[in-house]
């Protein structure tokens, strides 16, 4: 099962790469470089994640940690900023980071192996494949006041693609075709949504990136912030779901 997880996402970065290059062919040379070394610090990330995960609980959940803690210190350094200089709209924001971090962290410590990479590769999926999507065909912008980048086509692009992906990797979470498709596309409406709320942040506090500690990516957060939303919203839920299961004498 790992060679065949190896060998979809290798695929999915193939075709990435491809679509990438016709993206690109027709914009100046600094423009292909950036791309070409965003999409190389990419494959390193993935790479780096999936082999945590296999890894086991304890390397994975100290890897998520290590990012939620990056993570932290990247947002607090402009979330004064970003609130304006207002006490609530700092604490709020950094309750909720914390909140979400430690799910994530939860998420990776209970979750099985399978299903943290099944999440972070839909992520990743729809990530990338909605920049290259939006790159190709993108017009009409999705969220112009938070994020003028990114494009509906891009989007329902990447939809796409994490669908397909959450399709070849169904036998990951042993679930029938229907669920495992709603499940993606639940994964892809919390990404995008953690995507979103951190380009709130650095568009109210005046920054591009929150870091410029991964090549061609930003900061940490600016890497992560749509998988560890879509971690903790998947923690939220299961816990959710055990919780009613619990409370109705239900077998699990």
């Amino acid at each position: 099962m790992i060679l065949r997880v190896i060998a979809i996402y290798t695929s999915a970065f193939l075709l990435g790469g491809i679509g990438l290059f016709f993206a690109s062919r027709k914009q100046p040379a600094h423009v292909r470089r950036a791309r070409l070394v965003k999409f190389v610090t990419y494959f390193c990330i993935v790479n780096s994640v999936l082999f945590a995960a296999l890894a086991g609980h304890w390397i994975f959940t100290t890897m998520v940690a290590f990012i939620v803690v990056l993570g932290a210190r990247e947002l607090f350094r402009v979330v004064i900023a970003a609130a304006g200089g207002s006490r609530i709209k700092t604490i709020a924001i950094s309750l909720g980071y914390l909140l979400v971090g430690a799910s994530a962290v939860a998420f990776a410590w209970f979750s099985a192996s399978e299903t943290a990479i099944f999440v972070f590769l839909i992520v990743c999926s729809f990530d990338g494949f909605s920049q290259v999507t939006g790159q190709l065909l993108g017009k009409h912008q999705l969220a112009a006041a938070i994020s003028p980048g990114k494009t509906i086509e891009g989007s329902l692009g990447g939809l796409l693609f994490a669908i397909g992906m959450a399709y070849a990797l169904r036998a990951l979470i042993e679930t029938p075709v229907f669920p495992t498709v709603l499940a993606s596309c639940f994964i892809v409406v919390a990404a995008i949504t953690g995507d979103l709320l951190a380009s709130l942040v650095k568009r109210k506090s005046g920054v591009k990136d929150f870091s410029n500690l991964l090549p061609g990516h930003g900061g940490i957060l600016d890497r992560f912030d749509s998988f560890l939303f879509a971690a903790a919203a998947c923690f939220a839920v299961g816990l959710a779901g055990q919780t009613l299961m619990r409370n109705m004498n239900l077998p699990r």
